[in-house]
């Protein structure tokens, strides 16, 4: 495998500032990012090799595949340091050269070219990471396949990927969890994705009633990382406190306290 190319910031700082000229650009479908700059001037070689093949499968009749394309990337780009994995410089590149085919059909800035000044701010949050920050980082459209992976990656279990696929299974799941304050603490993530597998029937079966018991579960937990540092909580721990919450929600539901409501 070649070693992965990156942008340099230079050169990433004057395309993100060109974006509203570069804006019709970004509904092309070949890549035409060598036409803005001499190659010396806008990438350099890292030590950094992919395990595997850098392509992701297309978007496909509203599936958009983000499961399948999470572990496939986390594959291939296993062996990245928490560094490396908050370079701007290399998912930039990624969004713009490797994976270009894949944004254009995943992330299509034609849908908000109605308004110009909205399709400006998609670009520059899907195909650029504005800071190294967490919320950054799982809103560009290819570092966020990563990062959803690298943070719900078990290698204990006998799928490594098992929490992947609950994690990415449904969008509300996914924003309830990287969204809020646990999105940061693995260990959190594992036992909250754990405890929605364990409880499949009541939780991961579909429908509104599943997904607002999601989100109060959610609710609860960060809630009670107000008053609790949840990284220090065991798996144990992190179940026993879900467990509590999810049968006093099931008793709320049985009385009819809340009509069904969300909280």
């Amino acid at each position: 495998m070649r070693a992965l190319t990156i942008f340099k910031s230079t050169f990433i700082n004057a395309l993100r500032s060109s974006i509203p000229a570069n804006l019709d650009k970004y509904l092309r479908d070949d890549v035409w990012i060598s036409e803005s700059s001499t190659r010396s001037a806008r990438e350099m070689q890292t030590g950094v090799e992919a395990a595997e093949p850098l392509s992701l499968e297309p978007p496909v009749d509203g599936d958009h595949k983000d499961t399948a394309n999470a572990i496939r990337l986390h594959r291939a780009l296993r062996h990245l340091t928490p560094l490396q994995a908050r370079d701007p410089r290399l998912w930039t590149r990624l969004a713009h050269v490797e994976l270009w085919p894949y944004m254009r059909l995943r992330w299509d800035a034609s849908k908000h070219m109605a308004n110009r000044e909205r399709a400006i701010r998609f670009v520059e949050t899907r195909y650029f990471v504005a800071q190294s920050q967490s919320r950054a980082l799982l809103r560009h459209g290819i570092a966020r396949l990563w990062w959803t992976a690298q943070l719900s990656h078990d290698p204990d279990r006998e799928n490594p990927y098992e929490l992947t696929m609950v994690l990415l299974s449904t969008l509300d799941i996914t924003q309830q969890i990287v969204e809020r304050g646990m999105g940061r603490a693995k260990n959190i993530i594992h036992g909250f994705l754990g405890f929605l597998l364990a409880n499949r029937e009541l939780l991961l079966t579909g429908g509104d009633k599943n997904r607002v018991r999601i989100r109060r579960l959610a609710k609860h937990l960060n809630m009670y990382g107000g008053v609790c540092v949840l990284d220090l909580l065991s798996q144990s721990e992190i179940t026993d406190l879900l467990s509590k919450e999810l049968e006093r929600i099931l008793t709320l539901e049985s009385a009819g306290a809340d009509g069904g409501k969300s909280a």
